[in-house]
């Protein structure tokens, strides 16, 4: 480590020069990149999900689903990128969506695919920027465990198993899928009784 060397501290811009001759997507946080991982099985589960969300999207004209959309939409620090797993944006809001670059409007459904390796204090800060942000509807999917989290603004959660309904409310009007349907096929874990 060299001593009297500022840190380095990315921009958005930084980003998105950096993205075009790498393959690895990263967020931006306090000015540190940060790289974006997955795992295959939160893979496998986000493609089912995008899948499941732009079917009832392309069906009802409801809105545009978003793989890895890097968003710049946090009022407490205008310069953070976060990249939800899965993202959607109603219909009514895509005229505010760029073609190229960050999106600076935040999502009305952010998704965050937990991997074995992920880190629990990582995950909240993450749901912490995006109630700052007012994305009223946050789906955090545990595919190993098989339930999926709902968080809202008024910090309310609840679990579903996977033979539970899934609303996507106020956001989608009318989307309803068992949970089992957003999660690959597998084994289902023992119950604790």
């Amino acid at each position: 480590m060299t001593l009297g060397s500022p840190p380095t501290r990315f921009t958005p811009d930084d980003l998105l020069r950096l993205e075009e001759d790498d393959d690895h997507l990263y967020e931006l946080v306090d000015g540190k990149l940060v790289e974006k991982e997955m795992s295959s099985l939160a893979n496998k589960t986000a493609a089912r999900i995008i899948t499941v969300l732009n079917t009832f999207c392309l069906q009802h004209n409801s809105g545009d689903v978003y793989a890895e959309q890097s968003f710049q939409c946090f009022p407490h620090d205008p310069d953070q990128i976060r990249r939800p797993d899965v993202s959607l944006i109603v219909f009514d809001r895509l005229k505010s969506v760029p073609e190229e670059g960050h999106i600076r409007i935040a999502p009305d459904l952010a998704i965050e695919v937990i991997s074995p390796n992920d880190k629990i204090y990582i995950f909240e800060r993450k749901l912490a920027d995006y109630r700052k942000a007012g994305i009223p509807l946050v789906w955090e999917v545990n595919p190993k465990f098989r339930f999926v989290r709902i968080h809202r603004l008024d910090r309310k959660a609840d679990r579903l198993e996977e033979t539970d309904a899934i609303t996507a409310e106020p956001v989608l009007v009318g989307f309803s899928v068992l949970v089992s349907e957003l999660l690959p096929p597998g084994e289902t874990l023992p119950s604790s009784e």
